[in-house]
């Protein structure tokens, strides 16, 4: 009786048993295949992560070669900007003093002069403190087209003769250069050349001839310290 009755449920153990393998073989399948997944990100965030350095280390080494072209480019530049220094210094030391004058009065005489060959400097204001003295010396610098702004001087400084010029900040070199080259070559013992202390209105575009009493046992300025004046400014 007991034996039919186990024997009876034989189909339906088999089949739970079959249910069951079934059951666990797609589990391991699922858990494998959630594995599997996990194990491909990790591969994928693996392949990400060293692509990345790969790519952060072409670029560094991309930043790295950019800096140095600049480097060498700069250094380029500043070799061309040196040598090209040096060889205007050198064009410069070939010409003389002399020379060098004459270039600046053609240059002058070229871009001032109007068709009818005349010269009009209204844009610089000659200002001479009058001594008997000089006689008609400075009046000369009508000859580079400026006009004369007389002005009588002091009475301590009527027995000298004028030795000084005092300059606007806004005075050109070229034409400082040139008024005090012309008061030489017509006779009057320049010993000083100086920038102004003032520099309101008029002032900065003012040239002043008269007398500077703490120069009177300098040397007298010649072309080559015109010159060099010339190339300080």
């Amino acid at each position: 009786m007991i034996q039919r009755n186990i024997s009876s449920y034989l189909p339906i153990i088999y089949l739970f048993t079959v249910l069951l393998s079934i059951f666990i073989i797609h589990l391991g399948e699922v858990i494998g295949a959630h594995y599997y997944q996990i194990e491909i990100r990790n591969i994928d965030k693996n392949k990400k992560k060293a692509s990345f350095k790969k790519t952060k280390k072409k670029a560094i080494s991309k930043i790295s070669e950019n800096e140095t072209l600049k480097a060498d480019t700069v250094l380029v530049s500043t070799e061309e900007l040196s040598t090209s220094k040096d060889s205007i210094k050198m064009e410069a030391a070939t010409v003389s003093d002399s020379d060098f004058i004459s270039n600046l009065i053609g240059e002058y005489h070229s871009k001032w002069k109007n068709s009818k060959g005349r010269i009009s400097r209204t844009d610089v204001v000659i200002r001479y403190y009058k001594k008997n003295k000089d006689e008609d010396r400075v009046y000369k610098l009508r000859d580079l087209g400026f006009y004369i702004h007389e002005r009588p001087a002091e009475d301590d400084f009527d027995d000298y003769e004028s030795n000084a010029i005092f300059y606007g900040d806004s005075i050109k070199r070229e034409d400082l250069i040139l008024i005090a080259h012309n008061l030489i070559q017509n006779g009057v013992k320049l010993q000083s050349l100086t920038l102004s202390k003032f520099h309101a209105a008029w002032k900065a575009h003012s040239v002043e001839i008269g007398t500077d009493t703490t120069a009177l046992g300098e040397k007298p300025l010649t072309l080559a310290t015109l010159r060099k004046k010339w190339e300080s400014m």
